[in-house]
């Protein structure tokens, strides 16, 4: 049997054109008629209307004013549920190199374990030393941590105050937050700005950025950081070169991940 007549045997024309009727919408076109709907997907008006009203039914098209249809919402159903069979590390590890290639420093994926940041994805820019012994599984404390406070900075008020109750406070370096009262000041900062910053907290000469990567439910589920030294990068060229490049790869993750952000 040769694989024209095997796909016969099994392929169903009519959810082969089910998905034609959905693809028949773009950006240019949100809403077709009938007549625009048998126009671009070649099948006639009586099936297409078939078609269209079944999907209505199944609420992944609405029936609008003038008889003129348009993708629902729950179109996204779909794509969400890919998604969430993708590995988050996999979908980050291009955008990771892309803005590491950018910015010229390294950049890391990250999760929330307790009381610890885990790093489960990262890219060690070249020919930069600082840092190699950092690797995917390495853990750090949250709370003397860009990533670490990009991940709790959305969370509950009360989810954040219980992860800083059962935390071993240490302060690293004099630049370490050491308070409750202080880490929540630093937090409600990275909320307004949308991102957050560590500046030699957990070791000296080192500086980072972090913003958090959101899935569709709106929860924070991992953080995305470029790590430099402040022998080379100031605040300034922090702010005005890294950030950028962060946002960009982070809006693009977000995207990949469902977010509404």
């Amino acid at each position: 049997m040769d694989n024209e007549t095997e796909q016969a045997s099994y392929f169903v024309q009519s959810v082969a054109k089910g998905f034609e009727v959905l693809k028949a919408f773009d950006s240019s076109s949100a809403s077709l008629s009938l007549r625009e709907l048998a126009e671009r997907t070649g099948i006639n008006k009586a099936t297409v209307r078939r078609f269209a009203l079944t999907l209505v039914d199944l609420g992944y098209l609405r029936l609008i004013e003038d008889n003129r249809f348009q993708l629902s919402p729950k179109v996204l159903d779909l794509a969400v549920h890919y998604l969430q069979t993708l590995n988050l590390p996999d979908l980050a590890q291009p955008i990771l190199e892309s803005i590491s290639a950018t910015v010229k420093e390294s950049t890391n994926l990250a999760i929330l374990d307790g009381t610890e940041v885990v790093y489960v994805s990262r890219v060690n820019a070249a020919k930069r030393i600082v840092g190699a012994n950092l690797k995917v599984g390495s853990r750090l404390p949250y709370y003397a941590t860009s990533l670490g406070k990009a991940l709790v900075a959305w969370l509950p008020e009360n989810e954040r105050k219980k992860i800083w109750g059962i935390t071993n406070i240490e302060a690293f370096t004099q630049n370490t937050i050491t308070t409750y009262e202080k880490f929540e000041e630093d937090l409600a900062m990275t909320r307004s700005r949308g991102y957050a910053l560590g500046d030699e907290e957990l070791e000296e000469g080192l500086r980072s950025i972090s913003m958090p990567i959101i899935n569709w439910q709106g929860a924070t589920i991992a953080a995305v950081n470029v790590s430099t030294q402040v022998i080379r990068t100031d605040k300034k060229k922090l702010l005005e070169i890294y950030l950028p490049a962060l946002q960009e790869g982070v809006k693009k993750l977000n995207h990949q991940t469902g977010s509404k952000s």
